[in-house]
Parts: C-alpha cells; sequence; structure tokens
C-alpha cells in the first residue's frame, strides 16, 4: 500500500527547506502527488539539482592548494578554518560542511523507488531508467557521505566501524542511527546493481548528461570497488564503462578543451559542479602539485592553470557552470592501471597509463615515459600512478578521498605567519558530523 500520508507529510518537511516543480508544490488546497512519468521525471530532476557542491570545500583540505590570503575577506572567512583543519572551533562564518541535502537526495529517489514503477504515459524502458536512475542516485549519496563523514573502508574493520545513517525507505518515525560502514557500503553495492538491471541508456546528449546512465553505472561500480580495494571488481568495472564510451581529450591538438566540462568527449556524467568562482580566486596550486608537472612537456601545465603576475598558479578547472563532472574517461583509464598493478598485472596497468599519458605529454617526452615506466616494478608502479590521479583529476574532488584511502601522509598548510600541521593518520582526515545535523540528530555525536 502506498505511504501517502508519509509522502505529504515528509513533503511538507521537506518543502519548507526547499522549492520545487509546480507539479509537486505543497499548496493549502491543491497537494498534488506525481503519477506520470513526467511528473517522475521532474521529481529526479530536483534530486540531480540538489546535489551538494563539495568538491571546492574539500579540495581546501589537501595539498592541491595554498590560500590567497589576499583574496576578498568574506571568501577568506569562508574557508579558511577549513583549509587549517579547525574543525573544532571554526570561525562562525566559515562554510559548514553539507549534510542535509545528501539526504534531500536520498529522500526523492526513495519516493521514486517505492513509486515510480507504477508512474503513468511512459513506456516500460522509460520508467525503468527512470527508477534505475534513482537507486544509483541513492548510492551515489550514501557512498559520498560515508567518505566524508566516517572513516575509510578497512576490511577488517568495516563491521564494527561507525558509518552513516542510512535511509532507504521513507518513514518519519524512524530513529536514523549510524550504520557500521560495511552496512552502507553493502547497501550501496545493492543499490548499484539493482540499478544496472534497470537503466537502458548509454549516453544522454548535452544538457540531460547529467543523469546516470550505464556508463555511469559501471563508473560508480569501479570507484566504489577501488575505494574497497576490490581489485578485480575495479578493474571489471571500469573496463566495460571504456567498452562503451574510452574517448580522451588531446592536448596534442588544438581543438581538445578541458575535460570536466560537459561539453568535452571525456565527460560520462555532469552532475557534480567543480571549482566554484570564489573558490578559484582563493586558492593558488600548491608547490607540490606543480612540481610533479614537467614544465616543458607536461601539457597540462599550461592547460590546466594559468600564471598571475606574481608567478603564481591559478585554477583553470572550474569556475563557471561549464565545469560539470562526475565521471570522466579518465578517471576510469587510472583506476584500471591501479588495480591491474595491485594485481600485478604490471604490463596492461602500463598500457593504461600509457594511454592517457599520450593524450597529455609531448610525443618525444611520451616515448621516455614509456621506457621509464618499463623498468618500474609494482611498488614504484602504484606510486607513479598514484602520482598520474594528483596530476591528473587535480580538483575535481579526488585528492582528498585518495589521500584518505592510502597513504594519509602529512600536509601542511600556511596562512600567513600561521603553520598547520595535518599529521598522518591524524583523526582529522575524517570530518565532523556538522553541529546543525548532529542538534537535528543527537545520534551522531561522539
Amino acid at each position: 500500500m502506498k505511504k501517502i500520508n508519509i509522502y505529504i507529510t515528509a513533503l511538507l518537511v521537506l518543502f519548507a527547506f526547499a522549492s520545487c516543480d509546480d507539479y509537486i508544490d505543497v499548496k493549502p488546497a491543491d497537494k498534488v502527488i506525481p503519477t506520470t512519468l513526467e511528473e517522475f521525471r521532474g521529481v529526479i530532476t530536483q534530486a540531480y539539482e540538489l546535489v551538494p557542491k563539495e568538491i571546492s570545500k574539500i579540495t581546501f583540505r589537501t595539498d592541491e592548494v595554498k590560500f590567497n590570503t589576499a583574496a576578498w575577506e568574506y571568501d577568506v572567512v569562508d574557508f579558511k578554518d577549513i583549509y587549517l583543519w579547525n574543525d573544532a572551533s571554526p570561525d562562525v562564518g566559515t562554510q559548514p560542511f553539507n549534510y542535509l541535502n545528501f539526504y534531500r537526495c536520498i529522500f526523492y529517489a526513495n519516493h521514486i523507488i517505492a513509486e515510480g514503477r507504477d508512474a503513468t504515459n511512459g513506456t516500460k524502458d522509460e520508467v525503468n531508467q527512470l527508477v534505475g536512475e534513482a537507486y544509483l542516485l541513492r548510492a551515489l549519496m550514501h557512498f559520498q557521505l560515508v567518505n566524508q563523514y566516517a572513516v575509510p573502508y578497512n576490511k577488517e574493520t568495516a563491521g564494527t566501524d561507525r558509518g552513516i545513517p542510512l535511509s532507504i525507505e521513507i518513514d518519519m518515525e524512524n530513529i536514523y542511527e549510524p550504520s557500521t560502514v560495511q552496512e552502507i557500503y553493502e547497501q550501496i553495492e545493492a543499490d548499484i546493481v539493482e540499478g544496472m538491471k534497470l537503466v537502458n541508456v548509454e549516453e544522454f546528449e548535452l544538457g540531460k548528461n547529467y543523469r546516470f546512465t550505464t556508463t555511469a553505472a559501471y563508473a560508480l561500480q569501479a570507484r566504489v570497488a577501488l575505494y574497497k580495494k576490490d581489485w578485480n571488481l575495479a578493474f571489471t568495472s571500469a573496463k566495460k564503462a571504456l567498452d562503451i564510451k574510452s574517448g580522451l581529450e588531446n592536448f596534442n591538438e588544438p581543438e581538445s578543451e578541458l575535460p570536466n566540462k560537459f561539453t568535452s568527449k571525456e565527460n560520462i556524467m555532469a552532475l557534480e559542479v567543480g571549482v566554484l568562482y570564489k573558490v578559484v580566486n582563493t586558492v593558488f596550486v600548491s608547490d607540490e602539485l606543480i612540481a610533479l608537472y614537467d614544465p616543458n612537456n607536461d601539457l597540462r601545465l599550461s592547460t590546466y592553470y594559468s600564471v598571475d603576475f606574481d608567478g603564481e598558479y591559478l585554477v583553470e578547472k572550474g569556475g563557471n557552470d561549464s565545469y560539470m563532472c562526475t565521471f570522466r574517461t579518465a578517471e576510469l583509464m587510472l583506476i584500471a592501471a591501479e588495480s591491474k598493478a595491485n594485481l600485478n598485472e604490471l604490463d596492461e596497468a602500463r598500457q593504461y597509463l600509457n594511454q592517457l599519458k599520450e593524450t597529455r605529454l609531448t610525443p618525444d617526452y611520451q616515448a621516455s615515459e614509456i621506457t621509464r615506466l618499463s623498468a618500474m616494478n609494482q611498488s614504484e608502479l602504484i606510486e607513479e600512478i598514484a602520482k598520474e590521479r594528483f596530476r591528473e583529476l587535480a580538483f575535481e574532488g579526488h585528492r582528498w578521498f585518495d589521500l584518505r584511502r592510502t597513504t594519509q601522509e602529512e600536509i601542511v598548510h600556511q596562512f600567513n605567519d600561521q603553520t598547520v600541521v595535518l599529521n598522518q593518520g591524524d583523526p582529522r582526515y575524517t570530518l565532523r558530523f556538522p553541529q546543525e545535523a548532529i542538534n537535528n540528530n543527537p545520534n551522531l555525536s561522539n
């Protein structure tokens, strides 16, 4: 039986915080429950729009950036304490990390999963695609939450490590307590499998390519498996996605564009917003990151960055709404390479790595890179792939999570005359739940 009363109650709570399209506006005399495919499509569109813009804030915690202390004073207040990992007593003006909007997205997805199969005025394939997207969006939101607010997945301890609240049904009376990391990952994996059974579109046209597709489903599965160190599944899923779409921007060609643009041939899913304009104006690229690029032969140095009058490198991967990217082919090639390297299948790992490098480096330099990589043993190749992820995926929201799932190395941030160190293995590699979330749900308190 449909929980219509619960649904209307939940909408009343939710829409106190968020506006929505006319067909599901809560009105005094006319509360409309979506029934048609078009109306349910509007529900999931609203969910997609609510996906938090966390990439920019997460970047401040990494070794990708150094702070531009001459930035506009309000932007400095927004981000300074994030940059200094001051989570215990941040300035009241500090931009909080998101929590509620993740669950708003999940709320919409839960309704579509529960009721969307009954949508009218649509073909079976269209209805299946809609519900499949809801499963995959719910998986992505739980995945991002557990990687922000819980310790990284560890096979030995995941069954007891505290995770985040799991939300898989609309129940306004439920008391949401954090599930274990293992339980969260099991639900994520189950949702991906269910979503894969239903989605049937390989690629949407530009403007609608923020939606989940079969290709994006494989990409999500590959990333989740990578974070679990399930190397076989990570490789298999990455390859399945690449079998559908494998194009790369070639920086040796003048018509190439930045690969995290929603129009790029590399873009598999253009959902998440890249580096926001105010962040572009508040950070310089770190010396550590710039040092990883060959100044004369790595074409990314002049493509991903520009140089100001003082010689500081500025980010070119963001600043407007054309930079929308959740999954792209270069990431999948790096997942394939990392997986094969950890499986000690080094020749295949090198093939994927060289395929990417060929489009990023000058031809003569790439020839020397092939020779250099061929001499590496397993541990050296794994380290090189980590560096390549740093170079290639910088400022796209990956670095913080790559550090968390691997070395959790020491990072030093300087702000004027203040030096702050994030120690190796520091507890601050896991974010605290926002105070607002704790106030609303005391079960989140430490």
